[in-house]
């Protein structure tokens, strides 16, 4: 038996976790595929598709996937090279990485890009608390 707690495995019944992990980071270990997080975790994908579906109300499938698309939009940000990223997050191909990225945030990469650098750089002409930019 796994118990999650604020997204850490507090307690594992087979002792397979020394230290609290998260939950977010396995996901990356796995490479966000199901069937690595269920043998990390020693479960079969069955059972972890019945636990997620318990706990969180969606399929492990669903979960990985958007972890990554987190994760992506976060590297984005960070302003990492589209390429590295789609590497870094496990992506075959360049191409596949730019179509999740537009199928789930509705925009594709380098428009997510702009955008950010467009709010930033509004952000940076509002006066702070009433406070004229010099």
């Amino acid at each position: 038996m796994i118990l999650v707690q604020n997204g850490k495995v507090v307690f594992d019944s087979a002792r397979r976790f020394h230290d609290p992990v998260s939950v977010v980071e396995m996901a990356f270990r796995c490479s966000y595929k199901v069937n690595s997080l269920s043998a990390l975790l020693g479960v079969s994908a069955r059972h972890l598709e019945r636990m997620f579906y318990e706990t969180l109300g969606i399929s492990p499938k669903a979960w990985l996937r958007e972890q990554r698309m987190v994760r992506a939009r976060y590297l984005l940000r960070e302003g990492f090279p589209l390429k590295h990223i789609s590497v870094f997050l496990g992506f075959k191909r360049y191409t596949h990485f730019i179509s999740e990225v537009q199928a789930f945030y509705g925009v594709s990469p380098v428009e997510m890009v702009d955008m950010e650098k467009k709010r930033c750089n509004r952000l940076d002409k509002e006066p702070v608390h009433g406070m004229p930019l010099l």
